[in-house]
């Protein structure tokens, strides 16, 4: 498989759970993202020069251990504060860190201590506004001291894939509700973004708009429409009119023709006795809004001799003068994803839905057809033409025993044309440990697979390879962005948000990462 990874190396340092509580004081992340071509970087090679010399401390001077040149992996620095010349005596105070070299095209952006940061890809997290600049949201919680909360972010890019800030993380909830299950999503027209979260039990939104006089956030909404998803939050659209579409963990449906000042609800229909688990929606060009979600019909009962759960991947379309039509069942003629008997389950989660501008419907999903056991997924897609029926469901990440390849999750969808990207993350075992996730991009044609499986980040088999499967780390819940980005010199750009785990961060604390991926060569095909 070939790896599609651009741009230049990435360093990234935090605290491991070794690090003494000294008064040694380190951002939560300091990243430097060097020229193309560097493998190496050296304690005195700008900028980790610049980077090790940010550490401070009241007790004097700090210093740290490192003397070599490092690459790619984990290198253990200790951090060294002196109350006199330094290396002279004892320190006043140490303090032990991880670097990481990352691969190229990928940028620290945030943390987070939720491991679900980047919530399940069933909403956008990350998108380019008209102009091409980056907007990213995603949750954070769970580190001690830290805000709880929706957190968003925003950057310029240049030609290259070089990226340059233009806002810290900016936690978005203000003193309204912050709360631990926020997970933000987003939505782009022209210059306009629209946010939203989960806080207080409601959909709250938030307009970031560039005008003559800038970029400028606007007031919180309360657009007052149920919401209060435990592993997964709202996603939000525009049509092509500008108005906003709305769904939400808890089965409703909200429309705001005024840029989400004011709204309307309505519960999506559903079949008796059914109930929602997750959900995503789209809008086809004729405007027809297209909601998928993974609906729960029996969960487990012993009592009543139910031992095996059931749960359908379904979809449902709104018109645009109000009316729900094509309530489907998208696997009910595929024999293998049948309700089953006993103690197995046939679970289909984490439904996300994408239109494309000839009006083809695009879905992809987890679940258990392969396993017939919770929790052992694999990722599967399917399609549907415009008045068509949805296709045989497409396995994206075979598994594979040789390559410690088991399950697959949650794949994201981005379109492209008449194209559709799946980004999907992976386990990844050596015998019976579990090291880590990577990750891979499938392009699909018709309900097809058109080329091999992309490789995008492969952290996992790296450290397999390099005999140190101690160092593994990997994406969890990589987001795609709607769409590619076709740069005006001809490079074609596919943005991901995802959440970075590694065994060599502070307990509790994730990076957020955000990649680029050059899909020049692979887009460029007729």
């Amino acid at each position: 498989m070939r790896n599609i990874l651009a741009g230049s190396f990435v360093v990234l340092m935090t605290l491991s759970a070794r690090a003494q509580p000294a008064d040694i004081v380190l951002p939560d992340i300091l990243a430097v993202e060097l020229p193309n071509g560097v493998s190496q970087i050296g304690p005195s090679d700008s900028p980790l020069r610049e980077l090790l010399a940010s550490a401070h401390s009241a007790a004097g001077t700090v210093t740290t251990d490192l003397r070599g040149k490092i690459g790619f992996g984990p290198v253990r620095v200790t951090f060294s504060a002196w109350d006199g010349a330094p290396g002279s005596g004892k320190p006043a105070a140490t303090r032990v860190a991880r670097l990481f070299v990352l691969p190229a095209g990928m940028t620290p952006v945030g943390v987070s201590g939720d491991e679900n940061a980047t919530s399940g890809n069933n909403a956008a997290h990350i998108a380019r506004d008209a102009g091409g600049y980056v907007h990213m949201v995603w949750q954070d919680g769970g580190r001690e001291g830290a805000p709880v909360g929706p957190v968003y972010r925003r950057a310029a890019v240049g030609p290259n894939g070089k990226v340059y800030p233009e806002t810290g993380p900016i936690y978005i909830a203000d003193s309204g509700p912050s709360d631990w299950n926020a997970y933000p999503g987003l939505a782009t027209s022209g210059q306009d973004v629209q946010l939203v979260w989960q806080g207080g039990g409601t959909a709250r939104t938030r307009r970031v708009s560039r005008g003559p006089n800038g970029w400028m956030m606007g007031p919180i909404s309360d657009t007052g429409v149920k919401s209060t998803g435990r592993d997964i939050g709202d996603a939000i659209v525009f049509d092509g009119k500008a108005g906003l579409h709305l769904v939400t963990p808890d089965g409703f449906y909200g429309f705001s023709g005024d840029g989400g000042k004011s709204w309307s609800s309505e519960a999506i229909p559903l079949p008796a006795n059914e109930q929602i688990k997750t959900q995503s929606l789209a809008i086809d060009p004729a405007g027809t809004v297209h909601i998928a979600f993974s609906a729960v019909v029996t969960r487990p009962n012993p009592a009543a001799g139910k031992l095996g759960g059931y749960w359908q991947l379904r979809t449902i379309s709104r018109t645009a003068d109000g009316r729900w039509t094509d309530a489907t069942n998208v696997l009910a003629n595929a024999p293998a994803w049948k309700e089953l008997q006993g103690q197995d389950d046939m679970l289909a989660d984490w439904a996300r839905i994408a239109a494309d501008k000839q009006g083809a419907l695009h879905i992809a999903w987890h679940g258990t057809a392969l396993s017939h056991a919770y929790g052992h997924d694999s990722a599967f897609y399917a399609w549907k033409a415009p008045g068509g029926a949805w296709s045989a469901p497409v396995l994206l990440v075979p598994p594979d025993p040789t390559r410690g390849i088991r399950y697959s999750f949650a794949p994201s969808l981005a379109v492209d044309g008449d194209r559709a990207l799946a980004l999907v993350f992976y386990d990844v075992y050596q015998g019976t440990d579990w090291l880590g996730f990577d990750s891979a991009l499938a392009t699909l044609r018709r309900g097809r697979m058109e080329t091999p499986l992309l490789s995008t980040t492969q952290f996992a088999q790296a450290a397999i390879a390099a005999r140190h499967p101690e160092t593994a780390m990997g994406p969890r819940f990589p987001a795609v962005a709607p769409a590619p980005w076709h740069a005006a010199d001809g490079h074609i750009w596919l943005d991901v948000l995802e959440t970075l785990q590694s065994a060599f961060q502070p307990s509790g604390t994730h990076l957020i990462v955000y990649q680029r991926l050059d899909m020049t060569a692979p887009l460029h095909k007729p």
